[in-house]
């Protein structure tokens, strides 16, 4: 078997995760055009910016949308041909093709309006109960 590269693992697990979620999972199975991988991977890098620039700026620049909701910056193109990254961000644009950028997240209808209860979601896959915000971890911006 031929070695697959992070980014084929990634589209694999996603696909199925997504067949999953919406019942598909049998059709799934009797497809030929995910890459199996012989090894699972050893390590996955995980950019989490808390605090860091808006994805909008960066990674997810909507450059045909209305103005209200895309990006200032222009985007630019990258090592791989279906990624673009905003012009500020010229190295990560060289090694775009060894990147898998995920564009949307949801929280499964589960929202609080709290960033820091979304990261938690997120990073844990379990949604926050109550007393996540009796301890003090309410994050929602105030009036």
């Amino acid at each position: 078997m031929t070695p697959r590269s992070r980014r084929d693992f990634l589209v694999a697990s996603a696909t199925g995760i997504a067949g999953y979620r919406f019942g598909a999972f049998e059709s799934l199975a009797a497809s030929e055009s995910i890459p199996l991988r012989s090894k699972p991977a050893k390590s996955t890098i995980l950019f989490f910016l808390c605090g860091g620039a808006s994805h909008v700026d960066t990674w997810d620049l909507k450059p045909e949308a209305q103005s209200e909701y895309r990006s200032p910056f222009l985007p630019i193109k990258t090592a791989s041909p279906d990624i673009q990254l905003c012009e500020h961000l010229p190295m990560t644009a060289k090694i775009a093709d060894k990147l898998a950028v995920i564009r949307s997240v949801t929280d499964g209808g589960r929202a609080t309006g709290d960033h820091h209860a979304g990261y938690y979601y997120n990073l844990t896959g379990h949604a926050p109960d109550v007393t996540f915000r009796q301890q003090g971890n309410d994050r929602r911006p105030y009036p």
